[in-house]
C-alpha cells in the first residue's frame, strides 16, 4: 500500500481504529485461559458414549498425551495474549504516529483535518466554525493530506 492510500485510510477509519483497540484490550482484560485441569480431567475420565466400556485400566500413553496437551494448551494461551498485545502496541503506534503528525500541521490546517477525519464534521460547517470557504476548507484538506504523507515519508527513510 503506498503511502498516500495508507495516511487516507488511517485518517478515513480513524475512530474504528481507535475502537478496534479499545475492542482488543477488552478482550485481552477479559481473556479466559482455556484450563488445562478441564482438559486433562476430561481424557483421564471420560467415556466413550453408546459403546462398551472397557475394562482394562488406562493406559500410561493417555497420562502422557494429557501432560502434553498441558503444556500445549499453556503455549497456546501464551501465544493468544502475546498476539493480541502486538496487535494493540501496533495499533497504538500508528494512531500515536498519525495523532503525531496532525498536531505537527498549521492551526488551520489541523482543525481542518480534525474536524473532518476525527470529528466527521462536513466541509461546509467547518467553513462556518473557521469563517473561510468550502473550498478552502476543502484545500486545507488535501494540504493537510500532503503534508502528512510527507511526514510518513520522512520517517519511512529514517527507517
Amino acid at each position: 500500500m503506498e503511502t498516500r492510500e495508507y495516511v487516507e485510510y488511517l485518517l478515513k477509519n480513524y475512530n474504528e481504529i481507535v475502537k478496534d483497540v479499545e475492542q482488543m484490550k477488552f478482550e485481552l482484560k477479559t481473556f479466559k485461559d482455556v484450563e488445562s485441569d478441564e482438559v486433562i480431567e476430561s481424557l483421564n475420565f471420560s467415556s466413550p458414549n453408546d459403546e462398551k466400556i472397557s475394562t482394562s485400566s488406562i493406559s500410561d500413553k493417555t497420562c502422557k498425551i494429557a501432560l502434553i496437551y498441558d503444556e500445549v494448551v499453556k503455549r497456546i494461551n501464551n501465544e493468544t495474549k502475546e498476539e493480541i498485545i502486538k496487535m494493540i502496541k501496533a495499533t497504538e503506534f500508528e494512531i500515536t504516529r498519525l495523532n503525531y503528525c496532525i498536531d505537527r500541521l498549521q492551526t488551520k490546517i489541523k482543525e481542518v483535518i480534525k474536524g473532518v477525519y476525527i470529528n466527521k464534521k462536513s466541509l461546509k460547517y467547518i467553513g462556518n466554525e473557521l469563517f473561510i470557504s468550502e473550498n478552502t476548507v476543502n484545500r486545507y484538506r488535501k494540504k493537510g493530506i500532503e503534508e502528512i504523507i510527507a511526514m510518513y515519508n520522512i520517517s519511512r527513510l529514517a527507517i
